[in-house]
């Protein structure tokens, strides 16, 4: 297993696993939220040990396209019964069409609010070398929950999306129920749309949350994460081709 000697600081930053945050820390006596706390460690040093082998196999400008992910628990796959499960490992599977898995750096953090992705994950991207890579970002969730401003939400979202790659696809997300994140996603889709941004509209597949979340009640579980890989699938057959995969036929 490659050791990342020589990752640059950036990415090494990007893919130190987070510490627990202390809603999940001080409610670890309920059963669903103890899995989760075990998962977002185990869950980053899965995506860690996958990046160093990718980034160590392509190591130069010439580097083979890689998928790379950019978000919070949602891009890590935490609530799904194992990281492959979640969507940036099913995303891996349908990119591959049944050949190698293309190699993968998953950037994102449990945890993470947009001004983490301005400030960590993208000086990290900047530094993955090669181009042409598949870039994805799901992100937001935790900017709602901890705060009440959603005016400044929404301009954080705008500086992202001004700051992401044009080829990336920007995920909305599921906003049942909830009128803010509703909003978020409305703001979302024009920003992008002026910017030229790809959206993989989650929130548009999104029919019930019943059946579909893990059992902390807040992340999706294997079956909802299905929600992300068909909208990326969907923004996909639309817009890309990569790395001669046609998505367009399902």
């Amino acid at each position: 297993m490659a050791d990342g000697f020589g990752m640059h600081p950036s990415i090494a930053a990007a893919l130190e696993p987070p510490r627990p945050g202390w809603l999940v820390r001080n409610a670890g006596f309920l059963p669903g939220v103890a899995t989760t706390a075990h998962q977002i460690e185990a869950y980053a040093n899965y995506w860690r040990d996958l990046a160093i082998e990718a980034l160590d196999a392509n190591p130069g400008a010439d580097a083979t396209p890689m998928l790379v992910v950019l978000g919070d628990s949602l891009a890590q796959g935490v609530g799904a019964s194992q990281p492959a499960l979640g969507y940036a490992g099913r995303l891996r599977e349908l990119l591959a069409e049944g050949a190698a898995l293309p190699p993968v750096v998953n950037l994102s953090r449990s945890g993470a609010k947009i001004a983490d992705v301005l400030q960590v994950q993208l000086p990290a991207l900047a530094e993955v070398p090669g181009t042409s890579h598949l870039i994805v970002c799901t992100v937001g969730s935790n900017d709602l929950v901890r705060s009440t401003r959603l005016g400044r939400t929404k301009r954080d979202m705008t500086t992202l999306i001004s700051a992401l790659p044009p080829a990336a696809l920007l995920g909305t997300l599921p906003d049942k129920g909830s009128v803010a994140t509703m909003m978020l996603n409305r703001h979302l889709r024009l920003e992008a749309d002026r910017a030229g941004i790809t959206v993989a509209d989650v929130a548009a597949n999104l029919t019930t949350w019943r059946g579909h979340r893990a059992d902390d009640r807040f992340h999706p579980n294997d079956r909802g994460y299905g929600w992300w890989v068909e909208a990326v699938r969907t923004a996909l057959a639309s817009t890309i081709t990569t790395a001669g995969n046609d998505l367009s036929g399902g």
